[in-house]
Parts: structure tokens; sequence; C-alpha cells
């Protein structure tokens, strides 16, 4: 563990040594005018009065405007270091508008997509960006916690309406598959039954990820990941490669699989019925097929 340095070692480090001296210097001689004009003899005589009194007020100007200029470069450093070590982490910035970080990401996407999540609310608000990215090329890998999964129930219980969530979203990505003919490979849904701790993106090669918090907003609600900070991490950075492998090893554990053909049919069953969410739950998991061994990882 590195020891903290003290404010003598932080001046060294921060290359300060040369305006403290300066300022040390000039609050002396600020201090012997001072005593100078204090000299019945010097203080009685007009001219070297008047210079004196001239010299201890330049000299208490220029010691405020050193000091403050020390506090300034002072300060700026440790910001400086501070933003350093974070970047040497892997993070390249902090953000709190998770959403407003993803649409101008995927304004411009067009290689690859990941998503993760449990109740999908952030991504059906941006299905129409997701949409939008697919047409321009990019494929697109997702890794949900459904809602009938004991890991989902854990989490949120068993009284979460997320499936419209689900339609809304599968629903804009089946509809972008088949506008470019994509195939099942390069638009895959898939969904595990283990709880999902960072909630991760990709745009093309940027990560974009957070914590996933157990805290109550207000309302008594649970707060969602997007409430929370995110950061965007470094490309190749060792943490980009740990978020990475994270969504990996996740895909690689997966229990099921979307089938789109069948995921068509439930949609447009639902769409045209009047079903409980219980009953929408019980048509997804019927589009889904069981994965055995996963084929492939990411």
């Amino acid at each position: 563990m590195h020891r903290k340095l003290n404010i003598r070692e932080k001046i060294k480090a921060y290359k300060l040594r040369a305006h403290v001296w300066v300022a040390v210097i000039t609050f002396v001689i600020f201090i012997l005018s001072l005593i100078a004009y204090q000299i019945p003899a010097l203080r009685d005589h007009d001219v070297i009065s008047n210079i004196l009194l001239a010299l201890f007020t330049s000299l208490l100007v220029t010691i405020f405007t050193l000091l403050a200029d020390i506090i300034v470069n002072y300060n700026n450093h440790k910001n400086e270091e501070f933003l350093e070590d974070l970047h040497l982490f892997g993070i390249q910035n902090l953000h709190r508008d998770k959403k407003k970080v993803l649409k101008s990401l995927l304004s411009y996407c067009d290689s690859m997509i990941w998503i993760s999540g449990y109740r999908l609310i952030l991504t059906c608000e941006l299905k129409k960006d997701i949409y939008d990215s697919i047409l321009r090329g990019a494929d697109l890998k997702a890794i949900i916690c459904p809602p009938w999964s004991d890991a989902f129930k854990m989490v949120y219980g068993s009284n979460e309406k997320v499936v419209d969530n689900y339609l809304k979203v599968f629903y804009a990505i089946n509809k972008a598959r088949k506008e470019t003919g994509k195939n099942g490979e390069q638009i895959e849904v898939v969904f595990v039954d283990k709880p999902i701790f960072s909630d991760t993106y990709r745009v093309d090669q940027c990560l974009i990820t957070g914590p996933y918090m157990h805290n109550r907003d207000p309302e008594f609600r649970r707060l969602m990941a997007k409430d929370f900070f995110s950061y965007n991490i470094v490309r190749e950075s060792d943490l980009y490669k740990i978020v990475k492998t994270e969504y990996e090893t996740l895909y690689s554990e997966a229990k099921w699989r979307l089938n789109w053909d069948k995921f068509e049919i439930i949609y447009n069953e639902i769409e045209a019925g009047d079903k409980r969410e219980s009953e929408k739950i019980d048509d997804l998991i019927s589009s889904c097929e069981e994965i055995k061994v996963m084929d492939t990882a990411v």
C-alpha cells in the first residue's frame, strides 16, 4: 500500500518549491520593511517613509498573488493526478445520465451492440436507437435475467410487470433483424438464471457499465442501474478486459435462447388477445429454447 505524502513532499512532488521559496522571501522582505517603517527616524523622513509604505503595500499584494497561484497549482495538480489514476485504472469518464451517453453512442453505431439487464426499462427507452443501429449493420447480443428465473425473483420478487418491456424491445430487434436479413447468431438474445451485478452495454468498441444497487427510491421501488453512476471504460485497459470477460462468461452460461420465429408467433397472439402477465411469461418461455451447452463465447 502506498503511504500518503506529507505537505512538504507534495510541494516537492508537484514542483512548487520555487513558488513557495519566492513567497517566503517576499514575506520576509515585507516584515523587514514593516519593521523599518516603525523606526521613528525613517518614518519621519517624508521620502523614505513613502518608499517604505509603497514597498510593503506592493509586497503584500505580491504575497497574496503568490499564495493564490500556489493554491491553484496545487489543487490543479491534485485533480490531474486523480484523473490520471482513473484513466490508468480504466475509467475514461463517469456519467450520471446513462441514457444520454448510450443514445449518443448508438447514433453512429454500426458494428456491435451488447445489452444486459433484468427489467429492460432503459433498453426499452432506447429501442428505436437500437433498431436504427442494426439497420446500419450492427450485430446484437443480449443477456437477460428473465422474470421466470429464480435469480430475478431473488432480486426483484415475483410481482414486477416487465414482459411488456421485453415484447417492445424484442419486437424492435426482430423487425430490424428481418429487414437486414441477419441470422440468429448475428442477432441473439439469451437468458441466464443467475444474478447480473453489472448493467453493461457495449456500443461498437465502447463499454458502458455500472453497478446494480439494492437501494430504494422515495416511492419504495428498487433503484434502477441508470439512477447510479456509469463509467465509460478505456479500451484495452485491464478494467475493459475484466468487464468484457464477465459478459462473455455470463453468455457462455446462459440457459435459454430466444427463437425469433417462435417469438413472432407468440407476439402476434399476445397483441391480438388480452393476456395476464403470467400468461405472457408462459408464452415467452415457450418461445425459448433450452441451451444444454453454449456453442461459443461472444
